[in-house]
């Protein structure tokens, strides 16, 4: 990690003078202010917002960036994942991107200037080089959920394409053969994953696949749901059961449909990924395909203490099983 008295010594001024061109200070020379801002952006560097913690080159502090805190299954990851920090005496600061990328860069950015000692990451971004500024700084990191392409990191999921095929495979049992999907972005991994996963179900039962039977929303919230429900079942024919790639897509696909008069599961079963909390007021309960939340944001921060503690040098990649349940939507 670069440190002020590596730029200071790489440029030939002084301390003083490169931290007069981090705090923007008049009076330096351009072509001094120049040469010393090209230096600290190729070493990524970010200032230290506590001058102690550089004595102490710890914090106690890790950071955990997530999707959408407002979603059951976020939350519940979360909660597993606290609950490991606090039991091994870290503090973790959150940041919920809202499934935004600037708001994400943005959060990756301020974590770093906090000197976190380690970041976990559900990225919406699918892009490597937004990580650029954890590797430069070496602080050690696991994703979950989510995955990036091309990237060497520790990271902690679920299998979503077979569960998806699984998820399938349920309703054609039931024998559904027009089955309709509405799903998020195919750039993000879990959603390409279960996209696939679907198709897959259908292929292997000699289902024809039609591509109007699949709708794509930019976010994977209850108002896009609300919004490819209603757009679905006005293909013809109708489908007689829905796929919804996550629990924010079906609720809003269950508002959506009400609209139109379509009762769930007389007229249309719906199935979805992740459950709902405890106190949620929806009728009817779905049939869902449950990632076990709580043990991914668990065991991801439980890889992340190692990193930290330096216990593991390589990377691990842990898959887990999610389970069927059935419910009253089909």
């Amino acid at each position: 990690m670069a440190t002020i008295y590596d730029i200071a010594k790489k440029a030939g001024v002084s301390i003083t003078t490169v931290s007069r061109v981090i705090n923007n200070h008049p009076y330096v020379k351009d072509s001094t202010r120049k040469k010393v801002k090209k230096l600290l952006k190729e070493a990524s560097y970010v200032p230290n917002s506590n001058a102690s913690s550089l004595v102490r080159k710890t914090t106690n502090t890790i950071a955990v960036i997530l999707p959408d805190i407002t979603n059951n299954f976020f939350a519940t990851l979360f909660h597993g994942a606290e609950e490991k920090a606090n039991e091994n005496g870290f503090a973790v600061i959150f940041g919920n991107t809202n499934e935004d990328i600037v708001r994400e860069e943005e959060y990756i950015r301020m974590f770093m200037e906090r000197r976190v000692d380690g970041l976990m990451l559900d990225p919406i971004s699918q892009e490597s080089h937004i990580l650029k500024p954890i590797f430069k700084n070496e602080i050690p990191l696991v994703i979950l959920d989510r995955e990036i392409k091309g990237i060497t990191t520790s990271y902690v999921g679920s299998n979503n394409k077979e569960s998806a095929s699984a998820l399938v495979e349920y309703l054609i049992g039931l024998g559904h053969r027009r089955i309709g999907l509405i799903t998020g972005l195919q750039g993000i991994s879990v959603y390409r994953k279960r996209t696939e996963g679907y198709l897959t179900a259908l292929a292997d039962t000699g289902i024809n696949i039609n591509s109007d039977y699949i709708k794509v929303g930019k976010k994977p919230i209850k108002e896009v749901g609300y919004l490819l429900a209603q757009e679905i079942v006005k293909v013809s024919p109708r489908p007689t059961a829905l796929f919804a790639a996550n629990n924010f897509l079906a609720i809003g696909a269950v508002k959506g449909l009400k609209e139109l008069g379509i009762k769930v599961p007389e007229d249309i079963a719906i199935v979805c990924f992740d459950d709902f909390d405890n106190g949620s007021v929806l009728n009817p309960f779905f049939t869902s395909m449950n990632q076990p939340a709580y043990e991914i944001g668990l065991i991801a921060m439980e890889l992340l203490i190692k990193q930290i503690k330096k216990e593991i040098n390589d990377p691990e990649r842990i898959i887990l099983a999610s389970s069927l349940c059935v419910r009253h939507s089909t």
